[in-house]
């Protein structure tokens, strides 16, 4: 759970690269952070087990209070993470999203122009919804850093 130092490439994977601290994450040691940040006093992560069959983990709350963890430890299923990339004017969106008890949950990441239409705007968050009706949506308060890997290699 400490910060690690690592490359961020942006959602249009190849375009960009920016040298980033990794945010304080919920991955154990040895796992791979994906994606981490802090929201409303709490902490979001996606974790890749570096281990061949093993996936991605998605992990909410504190490191010593876990409010929701997928898929559950001892899960005998195979988790379904949904990966989308869509191009943005001036940047893009990227979001890994997955269903659980009728809600679905989207870890996203967006880089578009703020209103001055030459400065990047980045906005990471996490939104939760119920049949198609927003029932969350909370953005990382310290910025987020983004995906640190690239989605598409993780989420399968």
């Amino acid at each position: 759970m400490a910060a690690l130092g690592c490359w961020l490439v942006l959602p249009a994977w190849g375009q960009a690269q920016v040298q980033v601290q990794a945010p304080a994450s919920l991955c154990s040691a040895g796992e791979h952070v994906v994606f981490a940040c802090a929201m409303e006093g709490k902490t979001v992560s996606l974790c890749r087990s570096p281990l061949p069959g093993n996936g991605l983990q998605y992990r909410f709350g504190l490191p010593n209070r876990l409010e929701l963890e997928y898929p559950a430890p001892g899960q005998r299923a195979q988790p379904v993470f949904k990966v989308r990339n869509e191009p943005l004017i001036g940047g893009g969106l990227t979001s890994i999203a997955f269903q659980r008890s009728g809600y679905t949950y989207t870890v996203y990441s967006r880089v578009g122009r703020a209103p001055d239409g030459v400065t990047p705007a980045f906005d990471d968050g996490l939104t939760v919804e119920r049949r198609g009706k927003m029932l969350r949506h909370a953005r990382c308060e310290d910025g987020g850093a983004g995906f640190l890997e690239p989605p598409l290699s993780v989420a399968k």
